[in-house]
C-alpha cells in the first residue's frame, strides 16, 4: 500500500511502486481524489482508492477500516496526518517521510518501522528509494509511465499533421500563477520553432483551453494545435516523447514527459530542484539537481533545467509577494531567446 497526497507525489513515489513490484508484490495505493487518473493502465497500480479533500474523518475512517491490517507494508510519502493513519490502518509495517525537526510528527518517528527526513535537500524520488532499500527491495529509479499503441494512434490521430513532421511540445500551464511564464514569451517560442519548420502542439486541462487559444492567435492552426484537454495522461507521455523537445513549467506534466523521456527543457522559478526537480530517466543517485547554478541552467539526462539567475532563486516561496496568485519575478523575467538556445541544444543532442 502507498499512500501518497498531491499528484506530484503519486509520480514520484512509483519507482518504490516499481520496486516492490519487482520484489513480488502486488500495490494499491491511497490517494487525492483527482490524483488517481494518473495510475490508470499503470503495472504498479493493482487497486486505487481515493480520499476526497477535506472529506469528514466519517469517510477516512470508513476507508480505514476497509484497508484494516489488509497489507504486507504500507508507505506514507509524505507523512500527513491522513496519510498516516491509513497507513497504520493498512499494516502493522509502516515506512514513512517525516520531517525531522518539528516535535509534533515525533510520535509518527515512535510507530514506523524506518523513516526518512523530509526536509529540503533530497528529490522526493531519492527518499523513496531509501526507504525502498530499508527493506530490502529492489533498486528502480526511474519514474513510471506507459503507454500503448491505442494511445499513440489516438495522438497522432488528434494532430493535424503526419507522424513524420517535427513538433515540439509546450505546456505552458502550472496550478497556481506564481509557477507561469509570460504569455509573450510562449509566443517567441512558437514564432521561432515555425521558423525553424517545426509545428507546435500545446497542451493543458479543458479549463485552459481559452487562454491557449489566445496564445496561438494569428499563427497557423495547420502548424500549431491546441490540446488542451485531449489526453489522457498516458497519451500526454506519448506525445512529450515523440516531440523534438517538450517546454513546460513546475508542474506534473514536466515530470510526466520527463518520465517517458522526452527532451525536457524546465522552466523553474521559486520552487527548489533538489525535491522537486523533474527526475532524468537512468540517473543513479539519490539528488540529481542543486538548489541553483550560477549561469541558470543545470543539465542532467534527458532533461534541461532552466532557473532565473537571481539571488534569491529558489526562495521556496509562493511568489514574490508570498501568495500563490503573485508573480515571480525570476520566472517573468526569464528571456526566451535564452530559453530557445537550450531548446536547440537539447534538439541538436539528440540528432548526435
Amino acid at each position: 500500500m502507498v499512500v501518497c497526497r498531491y499528484l506530484g507525489d503519486v509520480l514520484l513515489a512509483t519507482p518504490l511502486a516499481a520496486s516492490l513490484n519487482r520484489a513480488g508484490y502486488s500495490v494499491d495505493w491511497v490517494v487525492a481524489g483527482g490524483t488517481e487518473s494518473i495510475l490508470e493502465g499503470q503495472p504498479c497500480a493493482e487497486q486505487v482508492f481515493t480520499v476526497a479533500a477535506g472529506s469528514p474523518w466519517v469517510q477516512q475512517l470508513s476507508l480505514a477500516k476497509k484497508l484494516w491490517r489488509g497489507y504486507d507494508l504500507a508507505f506514507a510519502l509524505p507523512s500527513t496526518d491522513r496519510s498516516m493513519l491509513l497507513a497504520l490502518a493498512a499494516s502493522s509495517r509502516v515506512h514513512a517521510l517525516i520531517t525531522a525537526d518539528r516535535p509534533q510528527e515525533a510520535w509518527k518517528r515512535r510507530v514506523v518501522r524506518s523513516w526518512r527526513d523530509y526536509t529540503p535537500g533530497t528529490h522526493m524520488v531519492g527518499l523513496a528509494c531509501d526507504l525502498a532499500a530499508a527493506c530490502d527491495l529492489p533498486d528502480c529509479r526511474d519514474v513510471q509511465i506507459t503507454w500503448s499503441e491505442k494511445d499513440a494512434n489516438a495522438v497522432f490521430d488528434a494532430l493535424p499533421w503526419s507522424r513524420e513532421d517535427g513538433y515540439i511540445h509546450l505546456h505552458p500551464f502550472a496550478r497556481w500563477p506564481y509557477k507561469w511564464w509570460r504569455i509573450s514569451a510562449w509566443r517567441e517560442l512558437i514564432e521561432k520553432a515555425l521558423h525553424e519548420d517545426l509545428r507546435v502542439v500545446i497542451s493543458g486541462s479543458p479549463a485552459e483551453v481559452t487562454t491557449a487559444r489566445g496564445m496561438i492567435e494569428g499563427f497557423p492552426e495547420s502548424h500549431v494545435h491546441v490540446a488542451a484537454g485531449a489526453f489522457n495522461w498516458r497519451q500526454l507521455a506519448c506525445l512529450a516523447h515523440h516531440a523534438a523537445a517538450y517546454i513546460g513549467l513546475d508542474t506534473a506534466n514536466t515530470h510526466l514527459a520527463a518520465a517517458g523521456g522526452a527532451r525536457v527543457v524546465a522552466l523553474f522559478g521559486p520552487t527548489d530542484p533538489r525535491i522537486w526537480g523533474p527526475w532524468p530517466n537512468g540517473y543513479a543517485g539519490n539528488s540529481p539537481w542543486q538548489a541553483s547554478s550560477p549561469d541558470g541552467i543545470q543539465r542532467q539526462g534527458n532533461i534541461s533545467l532552466l532557473q532565473g539567475r537571481q539571488d534569491c532563486v529558489p526562495c521556496q516561496l509562493e511568489g514574490c509577494e508570498k501568495r500563490q496568485d503573485s508573480v515571480s519575478l525570476c520566472l517573468k523575467q526569464m528571456q526566451g531567446e535564452w530559453v530557445w538556445h537550450e531548446v536547440k541544444s537539447r534538439m541538436q543532442m539528440a540528432r548526435v
